[in-house]
C-alpha cells in the first residue's frame, strides 16, 4: 500500500482533526514559552492589557482550572457519542454510525477540546522555571481558548440533538448521495482529456474477445471502496495497455481473488500488482465516495428498521423512500457512465462493470417491497415515489420502461389477502397513474389489484 492511500485513509479517518489541533496546541505552547523566556514585560506593556498580565502563581491556577475543565467537557462529550453510536446501531442501521462518526462538527469539536487541554498541561510544565516576572501570553490563550471550547461545547450539545432525529440523519445521507452522484458517478474528472463511450468499432470488441487476457489477484480481502480511473488511465497508456477491472465499486474481494486483468499483458502478476495496486482502495466498510448504491442500502435498512414490527413507525419508512426516490430520480437525469474508458488518442485503456439503473431501482426497492407488503401506506408511497421519477424524466423511454416493469413486479408481491377493496382502490389509483405516465394503460387491467 502507498504512502498516498495511507494519508487519504489518516484525512478521512476519526482521528485526524483532534491530531491536527493537538499538534497545534503543542507548537503553540512551545512559541508560548519561547516568547514569555525571551521578551521582557516592559517591552509590551503598551501594546498588552493589564489585565492578560498575571504572576507565574496566578497562571498556574488559571492554567490547571481550565484543564480540569476541559477534561471534564471532553468526557461528556465522549459520553454523548457513545448515546448516539448505540442509538444509530439499535434503532437506525450500523452502516448509519460512520455518517455521524465521519461529521466534522464532531472531530473539530473533539479537536479544539484535545489541543486546548494539550495546550493547557505543557504550558503548566514548562512555566515552572518562570519565577521572576509575569506571563503575558500563556494564560492570555488559554483562557481565549476555553471560551472557544465553551461554545463548541454548546453547539455540539445542539449537534447531537440535532443528529439523533431520524429525519435530519436521512436528510443528511441522502444529500452525501446525491453530492456523490454529482462529483464522482462517473469515476472520472471532468477536467481530463479521458472520456467514456460505447465501444461502436466491432472490430475492437471481437478483438478484446479474442486477446489472451493475464489476471491479476488482489493482495489483500475488503470492500472495494474506490477505483482511480484517471490513474489507471495515464499508467495504462504510458505502457500501452488495457484493464479490465473484474470488481464493482462497493464489492467485497476476498484475498487472492481477481482484482483486475490485463488483456494481452506481457510482464509479470507482480509487476503488475506493484504498477497498479495504488490505483484501488480496498478497505474494512463500505463509504460514499464513489458508491451509490451503498448511500441507497443505507436509506433502505432505515426504512427497514422503521417498518419492523418491534418499531412500527411507518412514517419514518416513506421519509425514507422519498429520499430514495430523489436519488433514483437524479440518476435517472444523469448520464450513466459507460463501461469503456479512452485516452485523449481514442485508444480503450479501461473496462470497467458499470451499474444499471434497472439494478439500482430493484435493489432499492426489493426488500421494502417484501416486508412491507402489507402496509398500504408503505406500498402506495413507493408507488407515488415511481411516479415522481417518471416526473423529473418526462422523455426518457428507456427509465419509463424500466419503472413501469419494476411496477408490475411491485404490485404483484403485495400481499392482497389481507387488504381491503378500499385499500386495493388506493393502490390502484397509484398504479394508474404511473400506467399512463408511462403510456402503458393497455396493461393496467392486468396489473391492477382485483377486488374480492
Amino acid at each position: 500500500m502507498k504512502l498516498n492511500e495511507y494519508w487519504i485513509k489518516f484525512r478521512h479517518s476519526f482521528w485526524f482533526l483532534p491530531t491536527f489541533y493537538g499538534t497545534l496546541a503543542i507548537f503553540l505552547s512551545i512559541i508560548s514559552v519561547i516568547i514569555e523566556k525571551s521578551v521582557s514585560i516592559e517591552q509590551i506593556r503598551d501594546y498588552v492589557p493589564d489585565a492578560l498580565l498575571t504572576d507565574v502563581k496566578l497562571g498556574q491556577t488559571i492554567l490547571n482550572a481550565i484543564a480540569v475543565s476541559v477534561l471534564t467537557m471532553t468526557a461528556i462529550t465522549f459520553s454523548s457519542i457513545m448515546v448516539v453510536l448505540t442509538t444509530y446501531s439499535s434503532q437506525f442501521s450500523p452502516r448509519t454510525l460512520q455518517d455521524f462518526i465521519s461529521d466534522i462538527v464532531t472531530q473539530r469539536v473533539l479537536g479544539v477540546f484535545t489541543g486546548a487541554f494539550i495546550y493547557s498541561l505543557l504550558i503548566l510544565l514548562f512555566i515552572k522555571d518562570v519565577s521572576d516576572k509575569k506571563l503575558f501570553i500563556a494564560p492570555g490563550i488559554a483562557v481565549v481558548w476555553a471560551i472557544v471550547s465553551l461554545g463548541f461545547f454548546v453547539f455540539f450539545i445542539h449537534h447531537v440533538a440535532t443528529w439523533t432525529q431520524v429525519n435530519n440523519l436521512i436528510d443528511k445521507i441522502s444529500t452525501r448521495t446525491l453530492r456523490t452522484i454529482k462529483e464522482s458517478f462517473h469515476l472520472i474528472d471532468e477536467s481530463s482529456n479521458t472520456h467514456t463511450k460505447k465501444l461502436s468499432a466491432h472490430e475492437d470488441l471481437q478483438q478484446i474477445k479474442r486477446s489472451d487476457k493475464l489476471t491479476v489477484l488482489s493482495s489483500e480481502g475488503g470492500y472495494l471502496q474506490m477505483i482511480k480511473v484517471s490513474s489507471i488511465i495515464d499508467k495504462a497508456k504510458s505502457r500501452n495497455e488495457t484493464l479490465k477491472v473484474e470488481r464493482r465499486i462497493g464489492d467485497y474481494i476476498l484475498k487472492d481473488t481477481p482484482l483486475f486483468s490485463v488483456i494481452e499483458g506481457s510482464s509479470s502478476e507482480e509487476e503488475y500488482l506493484e504498477s497498479y495496486e495504488e490505483c484501488f482502495v480496498i478497505g474494512t466498510e463500505r463509504n460514499t465516495v464513489q458508491d451509490v448504491e451503498f448511500g441507497i442500502q443505507k436509506l433502505v435498512e432505515i426504512a427497514l428498521r422503521a417498518i419492523s414490527p418491534g418499531i412500527n413507525d411507518p412514517h419514518t419508512a416513506i421519509n425514507s423512500i422519498n429520499r430514495i426516490g430523489s436519488i433514483l430520480a437524479e440518476l435517472g437525469d444523469t448520464a450513466f457512465p459507460r463501461p469503456f474508458y479512452y485516452d485523449e488518442n481514442d485508444e480503450l485503456r479501461v473496462i470497467i462493470d458499470i451499474h444499471s439503473y434497472r439494478e439500482l431501482l430493484y435493489k432499492a426497492f426489493y426488500q421494502i417491497r417484501h416486508y412491507a407488503r402489507e402496509d398500504v401506506s408503505v406500498c402506495a408511497s413507493t408507488l407515488s415515489v415511481l411516479h415522481g421519477i417518471i416526473e423529473r424524466n418526462p422523455t426518457d423511454r428507456a427509465v419509463h420502461k424500466a419503472i413501469w416493469d419494476f411496477t408490475k413486479y411491485f404490485v404483484d408481491g403485495i400481499e392482497k389477502d389481507v387488504l381491503l377493496d378500499w385499500d386495493k382502490d388506493f393502490i390502484n389509483e397509484k398504479v394508474e397513474r404511473l400506467a399512463k405516465s408511462t403510456n402503458c394503460e393497455s396493461e393496467y387491467e392486468q396489473v391492477k389489484l382485483k377486488k374480492s
